[in-house]
């Protein structure tokens, strides 16, 4: 190791490792709740209810609004932060709800 150049810390790399899961994890929660709002935009009445449909449109919007509000808590903490399972089941559950939306939306478009 050269001079002036810190030693790594292990504990500051598992830091910035678990961080950078972190973001990944929350981009790819944003990723599938805009999806589903972009397939909302062309779901037909058959497919969706109008009601089903603003009803899906308000969760998708709560989980943007969770996510957001975790990158924040994220960003203020002085300490890494994860986030608990519990708090991820639902966005876990909105994702599985795009997914059958697209599915449903690729037999009505195929």
């Amino acid at each position: 190791m050269s001079p002036g150049r810190p030693i790594p810390d292990s504990s500051s790399d598992a830091a910035d490792l678990m961080s950078s899961l972190l973001d990944s994890l929350l981009d790819d929660f944003e990723h599938w709740f805009s999806r589903g709002e972009e397939l909302l935009g062309r779901c037909p009445a058959s497919v969706m209810t109008d009601q089903e449909q603003q009803d899906f449109a308000a969760r998708l919007l709560e989980g943007r609004k969770a996510i957001a509000a975790t990158r924040a808590l994220v960003s203020a903490a002085t300490q890494p932060m994860a986030v608990s399972m519990d708090a991820m089941t639902p966005w876990h559950g909105l994702v599985t709800e795009v997914w059958t939306l697209a599915a449903r939306l690729a037999t009505v478009d195929g």
